[in-house]
């Protein structure tokens, strides 16, 4: 029948905002139906900043990496639409937004959504931002 699109999930039990400062200059919101975190990236070198979650959901070490790392998790049929998302987000500026899942075992998928926005595109300055929010499934 396809994908299932919705799912209701139990919630967290208390809303938690973190320090900015405390996770690399990135902010973070713990909410009942899930987290939101912001990432930033400088479209010159290729290298992206995301907060600590983010990481952690994604799999990485590092709280910088390249948009390449940043896909490897994600749904094999989804990778290639969503490198072609932010080529095109880094070639003209525009506001993008898309969902996949990131697989972490064959019975195990934690979906992810991604809303940012690319600027000041051609004058060695252009940088790509935005959020990344897990909803909270049980």
């Amino acid at each position: 029948m396809g994908n299932v699109l919705f799912k209701i999930a139990g919630l967290m039990q208390t809303v938690d905002t973190e320090e900015i400062a405390g996770n690399n200059g990135i902010g973070s919101w713990t909410l009942p139906y899930g987290l939101i975190e912001q990432w930033s990236g400088d479209l010159n070198n290729g290298v992206v900043k995301i907060g600590a979650k983010t990481a952690t959901f994604h799999g990485l070490s590092s709280q910088e990496c390249g948009l390449l790392t940043i896909t490897r998790c994600y749904d094999y049929k989804d990778r290639m639409s969503i490198l072609e998302i932010f080529e095109k987000a880094a070639s003209t500026v525009s506001s993008f937004y898309y969902s996949t899942v990131i697989v972490k075992s064959l019975s195990t998928k934690q979906p992810v959504f991604c809303m940012g926005k690319s600027c000041a595109l051609g004058s060695h300055n252009g940088s790509i931002a935005g959020v990344f929010i897990f909803p909270t499934v049980s």
